[in-house]
């Protein structure tokens, strides 16, 4: 039941996107979930961006509270946990452990508006990459197999791409143009 941000780029080269991201702190991990893989152009790629964790708390989509997607996670959390055979109490201690460890005060978010600003421009720049897609989604299962409903919207050029990383929707890839070094 976390978030996970996905980076998605019309490139092969995995280990020269992972050293640009690691440049800024993330990584990239390439993963193929079916359900993003349907949003996807031919030469797009999929990459795992998080180093931590989880991406819980990240300044993408900052205005999530409890909703009915995160309602139905713990749902069907609970649903798992009685099939494992844990007692009403036990799912009720770990519901509310759960339900603590997020609403802590002081959790620092795990990146920034600016993080991803020079993520994107790093790419474009160094990679000579067009663009690139960033996909924040809620998963309660594995991240690579789990089904989702992932739209996609394509940033036009000349809209502030602080704006843009600002209103990205959750399940959303958004393509942002990026800048290219002009070597390519």
């Amino acid at each position: 039941m976390c978030h996970f941000i996905t980076l998605v780029a019309p490139s092969v080269d995995a280990e020269a996107v992972r050293a640009v991201m690691e440049r800024h702190g993330r990584t990239a991990s390439p993963i193929d979930n079916p359900s993003v893989r349907k949003m996807l152009l031919d030469g797009e790629h999929q990459y795992l961006t998080t180093s931590g964790h989880c991406d819980c708390g990240t300044a993408l989509v900052p205005a999530l509270g409890p909703s009915d997607a995160v309602e139905e996670a713990a749902a069907k959390d609970v649903a798992r946990l009685k099939r494992k055979g844990w007692s009403d109490a036990k799912i009720a201690r770990a519901a509310e452990d759960r339900r603590r460890a997020d609403a802590r005060p002081g959790k620092e978010a795990p990146d920034s508006i600016e993080l991803w600003n020079a993520v994107l421009e790093g790419l474009g720049k160094e990679l000579d990459l067009p663009y690139a897609g960033v996909l924040v989604a809620f998963y309660s299962g594995a991240v690579a197999t789990e089904s989702l409903v992932v739209t996609r919207r394509d940033v036009r050029n000349g809209t502030s791409r602080s704006d843009a990383l600002g209103s990205i929707n959750q399940n959303e890839l958004t393509i942002f143009p990026l800048a290219r070094s002009g070597l390519g």
